[in-house]
Protein backbone atom coordinates (compact mmCIF):
# COMPACT_ATOMS: atom_id res chain seq x y z
CA UNK A 1 0.00 0.00 0.00
CA UNK A 2 1.25 3.47 -0.87
CA UNK A 3 1.00 6.47 1.46
CA UNK A 4 1.20 10.09 0.50
CA UNK A 5 3.71 12.38 2.21
CA UNK A 6 1.25 13.78 4.74
CA UNK A 7 0.21 10.32 5.90
CA UNK A 8 3.88 9.30 6.45
CA UNK A 9 4.45 12.38 8.59
CA UNK A 10 1.39 11.53 10.66
CA UNK A 11 2.72 8.02 11.29
CA UNK A 12 5.95 9.27 12.85
CA UNK A 13 6.15 8.62 16.57
CA UNK A 14 5.99 11.52 18.99
CA UNK A 15 6.80 11.78 22.68
CA UNK A 16 5.63 13.77 25.63
CA UNK A 17 8.05 15.32 28.10
CA UNK A 18 7.63 12.34 30.40
CA UNK A 19 8.09 9.87 27.56
CA UNK A 20 11.27 11.56 26.40
CA UNK A 21 12.61 11.66 29.96
CA UNK A 22 11.90 7.94 30.45
CA UNK A 23 13.61 6.93 27.20
CA UNK A 24 16.73 8.91 28.14
CA UNK A 25 16.76 7.96 31.84
CA UNK A 26 16.51 11.52 33.09
CA UNK A 27 13.93 13.44 35.11
CA UNK A 28 11.09 15.43 33.59
CA UNK A 29 12.63 18.55 35.12
CA UNK A 30 15.81 17.89 33.12
CA UNK A 31 13.90 17.89 29.84
CA UNK A 32 12.08 21.05 30.92
CA UNK A 33 15.36 22.67 31.90
CA UNK A 34 16.90 22.10 28.47
CA UNK A 35 13.78 23.59 26.92
CA UNK A 36 14.12 26.62 29.19
CA UNK A 37 17.80 27.01 28.21
CA UNK A 38 16.87 26.82 24.50
CA UNK A 39 19.01 23.73 23.99
CA UNK A 40 16.16 21.40 23.04
CA UNK A 41 12.84 22.99 22.21
CA UNK A 42 9.83 20.74 21.50
CA UNK A 43 8.94 20.51 17.84
CA UNK A 44 5.36 21.45 18.63
CA UNK A 45 2.84 22.08 21.39
CA UNK A 46 -0.48 20.30 21.77
CA UNK A 47 -3.76 22.16 21.89
CA UNK A 48 -3.50 21.96 25.66
CA UNK A 49 0.02 23.45 25.65
CA UNK A 50 1.87 20.17 26.26
CA UNK A 51 5.30 19.74 24.74
CA UNK A 52 5.48 17.29 21.83
CA UNK A 53 8.85 15.84 20.79
CA UNK A 54 9.63 13.98 17.58
CA UNK A 55 12.01 11.11 16.82
CA UNK A 56 14.58 13.68 15.66
CA UNK A 57 14.19 15.47 18.99
CA UNK A 58 14.82 12.14 20.74
CA UNK A 59 18.04 11.59 18.78
CA UNK A 60 19.20 15.11 19.54
CA UNK A 61 18.38 14.78 23.23
CA UNK A 62 20.29 11.51 23.47
CA UNK A 63 23.32 13.31 22.04
CA UNK A 64 22.80 16.13 24.54
CA UNK A 65 22.74 13.61 27.41
CA UNK A 66 25.94 12.06 26.05
CA UNK A 67 27.70 15.43 25.84
CA UNK A 68 26.58 16.23 29.38
CA UNK A 69 27.96 12.91 30.60
CA UNK A 70 31.29 13.77 28.93
CA UNK A 71 31.45 16.90 31.08
CA UNK A 72 30.65 19.50 28.44
CA UNK A 73 29.15 22.72 29.73
CA UNK A 74 25.68 23.89 28.71
CA UNK A 75 27.22 26.60 26.52
CA UNK A 76 29.40 24.02 24.77
CA UNK A 77 26.43 21.69 24.26
CA UNK A 78 24.34 24.51 22.81
CA UNK A 79 27.13 25.55 20.43
CA UNK A 80 27.70 21.98 19.26
CA UNK A 81 24.01 21.14 18.74
CA UNK A 82 23.32 24.44 16.97
CA UNK A 83 26.38 24.23 14.71
CA UNK A 84 26.10 23.29 11.05
CA UNK A 85 29.50 21.58 11.38
CA UNK A 86 28.71 19.58 14.51
CA UNK A 87 31.51 17.00 14.41
CA UNK A 88 34.30 19.49 13.75
CA UNK A 89 33.16 21.73 16.61
CA UNK A 90 32.62 18.69 18.85
CA UNK A 91 36.19 17.50 18.19
CA UNK A 92 37.57 20.94 19.05
CA UNK A 93 35.43 21.13 22.20
CA UNK A 94 36.55 17.68 23.34
CA UNK A 95 40.20 18.64 22.82
CA UNK A 96 39.73 21.76 24.94
CA UNK A 97 37.98 19.67 27.60
CA UNK A 98 40.80 17.11 27.64
CA UNK A 99 43.44 19.83 28.03
CA UNK A 100 41.46 21.32 30.90
CA UNK A 101 41.21 17.91 32.57
CA UNK A 102 44.98 17.40 32.19
CA UNK A 103 45.60 20.74 33.89
CA UNK A 104 43.19 19.83 36.68
CA UNK A 105 44.85 16.42 37.16
CA UNK A 106 48.28 18.07 37.31
CA UNK A 107 47.01 20.57 39.87
CA UNK A 108 45.41 17.82 41.98
CA UNK A 109 48.58 15.72 41.82
CA UNK A 110 50.60 18.71 42.97
CA UNK A 111 48.19 19.27 45.85
CA UNK A 112 48.33 15.59 46.78
CA UNK A 113 52.14 15.71 46.73
CA UNK A 114 52.05 18.63 49.18
CA UNK A 115 49.60 16.82 51.45
CA UNK A 116 51.76 13.68 51.41
CA UNK A 117 54.87 15.73 52.22
CA UNK A 118 53.23 17.31 55.28
CA UNK A 119 51.71 14.01 56.40
CA UNK A 120 55.10 12.27 56.16
CA UNK A 121 56.70 15.08 58.12
CA UNK A 122 54.10 14.67 60.88
CA UNK A 123 54.69 10.91 60.96
CA UNK A 124 58.49 11.36 61.03
CA UNK A 125 58.81 14.28 63.42
CA UNK A 126 55.54 14.21 65.39
CA UNK A 127 54.46 17.60 64.05
CA UNK A 128 54.23 19.84 61.00
CA UNK A 129 57.25 22.12 60.86
CA UNK A 130 56.18 23.71 57.58
CA UNK A 131 54.72 27.15 58.35
CA UNK A 132 54.56 28.82 54.93
CA UNK A 133 54.10 28.10 51.23
CA UNK A 134 57.78 28.86 50.66
CA UNK A 135 58.85 26.28 53.24
CA UNK A 136 56.47 23.72 51.73
CA UNK A 137 57.85 24.31 48.22
CA UNK A 138 61.38 23.97 49.59
CA UNK A 139 60.39 20.70 51.25
CA UNK A 140 59.01 19.37 47.96
CA UNK A 141 62.22 20.29 46.13
CA UNK A 142 64.27 18.37 48.70
CA UNK A 143 62.00 15.34 48.45
CA UNK A 144 62.18 15.34 44.64
CA UNK A 145 65.95 15.64 44.75
CA UNK A 146 66.06 12.75 47.20
CA UNK A 147 64.14 10.58 44.73
CA UNK A 148 66.91 11.19 42.19
CA UNK A 149 69.51 10.00 44.69
CA UNK A 150 67.66 6.68 44.89
CA UNK A 151 68.25 6.23 41.16
CA UNK A 152 71.97 6.89 41.59
CA UNK A 153 72.09 4.42 44.48
CA UNK A 154 70.54 1.72 42.31
CA UNK A 155 73.02 2.49 39.53
CA UNK A 156 75.94 2.07 41.95
CA UNK A 157 74.40 -1.11 43.37
CA UNK A 158 73.63 -2.56 39.94
CA UNK A 159 77.16 -1.90 38.71
CA UNK A 160 78.63 -3.51 41.83
CA UNK A 161 76.44 -6.63 41.48
CA UNK A 162 77.25 -6.88 37.75
CA UNK A 163 81.00 -6.73 38.38
CA UNK A 164 80.78 -9.17 41.28
CA UNK A 165 78.48 -11.76 39.67
CA UNK A 166 79.51 -11.54 36.01
CA UNK A 167 82.73 -9.59 35.61
CA UNK A 168 84.73 -11.28 38.35
CA UNK A 169 83.96 -14.92 37.31
CA UNK A 170 84.80 -14.00 33.72
CA UNK A 171 88.05 -12.39 34.84
CA UNK A 172 88.98 -15.51 36.84
CA UNK A 173 88.37 -17.72 33.81
CA UNK A 174 90.64 -15.52 31.70
CA UNK A 175 93.28 -15.32 34.42
CA UNK A 176 96.32 -13.11 34.65
CA UNK A 177 96.02 -9.71 36.33
CA UNK A 178 92.37 -9.30 35.31
CA UNK A 179 90.91 -10.84 38.53
CA UNK A 180 92.90 -8.34 40.60
CA UNK A 181 91.61 -5.46 38.49
CA UNK A 182 88.03 -6.69 38.83
CA UNK A 183 88.44 -7.10 42.58
CA UNK A 184 89.75 -3.56 42.85
CA UNK A 185 86.87 -2.25 40.72
CA UNK A 186 84.33 -4.07 42.92
CA UNK A 187 85.85 -2.56 46.07
CA UNK A 188 85.85 0.93 44.54
CA UNK A 189 82.19 0.57 43.53
CA UNK A 190 81.23 -0.73 46.98
CA UNK A 191 83.01 2.11 48.78
CA UNK A 192 81.54 4.59 46.30
CA UNK A 193 78.06 3.25 46.98
CA UNK A 194 78.49 3.51 50.76
CA UNK A 195 80.03 6.98 50.57
CA UNK A 196 77.27 8.29 48.29
CA UNK A 197 74.58 6.68 50.47
CA UNK A 198 75.98 8.37 53.58
CA UNK A 199 76.16 11.76 51.84
CA UNK A 200 72.59 11.92 50.55
CA UNK A 201 70.55 10.31 53.35
CA UNK A 202 69.60 11.21 56.89
CA UNK A 203 67.42 9.54 59.53
CA UNK A 204 64.67 10.64 61.89
CA UNK A 205 64.49 9.12 65.34
CA UNK A 206 61.01 7.62 65.99
CA UNK A 207 61.44 8.41 69.68
CA UNK A 208 62.60 12.07 69.84
CA UNK A 209 61.91 12.94 66.16
CA UNK A 210 65.35 14.53 65.71
CA UNK A 211 66.91 14.23 62.27
CA UNK A 212 70.57 13.22 62.06
CA UNK A 213 73.13 11.92 59.55
CA UNK A 214 75.82 9.27 59.81
CA UNK A 215 79.32 9.10 58.38
CA UNK A 216 80.95 6.75 55.88
CA UNK A 217 82.32 4.18 58.34
CA UNK A 218 79.11 3.97 60.38
CA UNK A 219 77.10 3.57 57.18
CA UNK A 220 79.46 0.76 56.15
CA UNK A 221 79.24 -1.29 59.37
CA UNK A 222 75.58 -0.82 60.39
CA UNK A 223 72.88 -3.25 59.33
CA UNK A 224 70.67 -2.24 56.39
CA UNK A 225 67.13 -3.64 56.44
CA UNK A 226 65.97 -2.42 53.03
CA UNK A 227 62.61 -0.65 53.40
CA UNK A 228 62.99 -0.70 57.18
CA UNK A 229 66.08 1.51 56.83
CA UNK A 230 69.20 1.05 58.97
CA UNK A 231 69.58 -0.24 62.50
CA UNK A 232 71.04 2.75 64.35
CA UNK A 233 71.37 4.51 67.67
CA UNK A 234 69.95 8.03 67.85
CA UNK A 235 72.71 10.59 68.37
CA UNK A 236 70.35 12.70 70.48
CA UNK A 237 68.34 10.42 72.80
CA UNK A 238 70.19 7.13 72.41
CA UNK A 239 67.17 5.20 71.11
CA UNK A 240 68.12 2.06 69.18
CA UNK A 241 66.09 0.55 66.36
CA UNK A 242 65.27 0.74 62.68
CA UNK A 243 65.51 4.26 61.22
CA UNK A 244 63.98 4.97 57.82
CA UNK A 245 66.00 6.98 55.33
CA UNK A 246 64.92 10.49 54.44
CA UNK A 247 66.38 13.57 52.76
CA UNK A 248 68.96 15.79 54.38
Amino acid sequence: MLYDKEEVIEMKQTFTTGGLAKLCNVSVRTVQYYDKENILKPSELSDGGRRIYTEDDLKKFRCICLYKDLGLSLDDIKKVTDSSDTFSLLSETILQKRNKIKDEIKSLQNTEEKLIAIQQQIEETGGAKVESIEELNSLLVKKNEHRKTDIMTYIFLGSYVLVLCSGFPLAVSIGGILPIIMSGLAVILLFGLIYYHAQVNSYVCPNCHIKFSIGFFKDMVTLNGGKKGKYLKCTHCGHKGWFKETFL
